[in-house]
């Protein structure tokens, strides 16, 4: 028998192995690929983008509301910036506060994390699948094809759906239901937009930074701002993944979300209004994509003239009311959310046990002794390094709470002999 079983060999399930191992237990992964921690190695462009400088509760989202004052550590960024350097990863901060190993190699931060399990003596069983978890004599057991493993003690990081290639595909969420916990209903989060637009192709390969922001029924559901890159079927980039999870939100409830980008956000409409004006008189013999060359990227301003009910090629010298489209149509560049790219873009799973269900140590408050960390929980983060940052930092305090359920165990088990 193991003292902890961690279900998953991810970023959350790696880093309760370690925590774990490291107070003393004897601890096993049971992972259901060829190898632990293939997701790690997609996070960040290949840089692996660990954790961010601003860690305030804004940036996080799901059943956060329920989490208690002490949970807090699970997310403290102190705590796991000193797990990083435990296993000889130092941090190196990029745009917006962003960190990354300072190698800029996410497999830098997997190999560590490898070295170091391998170093606790962690058995890692790969091709691994748990369909079941019974409370047992002693702790559980857990069914493993033909086979069984029993520990003390469970932490379940398997992760949501998200990177499906890399074998994500929901079990931790229906283990949690077998053990009769809440659980949100799943999604997916940061991930492109498809638009219902006529010009995509068009602008297909253009990326433009942009404020961006999501309404519904003219109410702003979230904004943010930074690259906007054009597809043949939508927009992505760093603002719209942001922005992907409240279009999911609406879009299930069988809204339309509207995605407005600012094209011009150093300006005011009347500013911007009064700057057109001068332009257009001062290029008057051009026409009018040629007077906005220079001024939008080529494409976009042919775009944003057809919006504006506008010739690309007619006279810059244009009306007063033709010159109020225009500026209206910079200033709230607007399209129709569709639909999102699905679970075979998507970086992060929505949804999840919800976190009323665990106590402050990230306990079940059901099935005392199983321990949840990770995607499995209804906590997911914005873009930048946030969603690692919630693996690693509930990863390491579950594993506290599960090592110190053990020590109580057996603290109680020797004063009844």
């Amino acid at each position: 028998m193991f003292d902890i079983v961690v279900i998953g060999g991810g970023a959350s399930g790696m880093a309760a192995a370690i925590e774990a191992a490291e107070r003393g237990c004897r601890v096993c992964i049971a992972e259901k690929m060829d190898r632990v921690g293939k997701k790690l190695l997609a996070t960040g462009n290949g840089r692996c983008n660990l954790s961010n400088r601003d860690l305030g509760r804004c940036h996080f989202h799901g059943s956060v509301a329920a989490l208690l004052p002490q949970m807090s550590a699970a997310a403290d960024g102190k705590t796991v910036e000193a797990f990083w350097r435990h296993i000889g990863i130092d941090y190196i901060e990029l745009e917006k506060g962003k960190l990354y190993p300072r190698s800029l190699q996410a497999s830098a931060a997997l190999n560590a994390l490898r070295r170091r399990l391998a170093q606790l003596n962690v058995t890692i069983k790969t091709e691994t699948t748990i369909s079941e978890i019974r409370k047992a004599k002693g702790g559980f057991s857990l069914k493993a094809g033909a086979d069984m493993l029993s520990a003390q003690a469970v932490i379940l990081c398997a992760g949501g759906r998200a990177y499906p290639k890399l074998g994500a595909a929901g079990e931790g969420a229906r283990l949690a239901e077998t053990l009769n916990m809440k659980v949100q209903n799943l999604r997916p989060a940061l991930c492109r937009l498809n638009l219902d637009f006529p010009y995509l192709k068009r602008l297909a390969g253009i990326k433009i930074s942009v404020p961006a922001a999501l309404y519904e029924n003219n109410r702003k559901l979230g904004d943010d701002a930074g690259d906007v890159l054009f597809t043949a079927t939508g927009v992505s980039g760093p603002p719209i993944l942001n922005l992907s999870r409240q279009a999911g939100e609406v879009l299930a409830r069988r809204g339309t979300p509207q995605l407005v980008l600012d094209l011009v956000p150093e300006m005011e409409k009347e500013a911007l209004t009064r700057y057109l004006r001068q332009r257009f008189r001062r290029l008057e013999g051009w026409t009018l994509a040629e007077a906005l060359e220079g001024f939008l990227p080529m494409k976009v301003a042919e775009v944003t003239l057809l919006l504006a009910g506008l010739n690309a090629k007619q006279s810059a010298a244009v009306s007063e009311d033709e010159l109020q489209r225009l500026a209206a149509v910079m200033k709230a560049w607007t399209a129709p959310v569709s639909g999102l790219a699905g679970w075979q873009e998507a970086q992060i799973t929505v949804g999840g046990v919800h976190v009323s269900e665990v106590t402050e140590r990230l306990e079940s408050r059901r099935c005392r002794g199983i321990f949840l960390a990770g995607e499995v929980l209804d906590i997911d983060g914005d873009c930048g390094g946030y969603n690692l940052q919630w693996a690693v930092g509930s990863g390491v305090w579950a594993a506290r709470g599960a090592a110190e359920w053990i020590k109580v165990k057996h603290v109680k088990r020797n004063n009844s002999k």
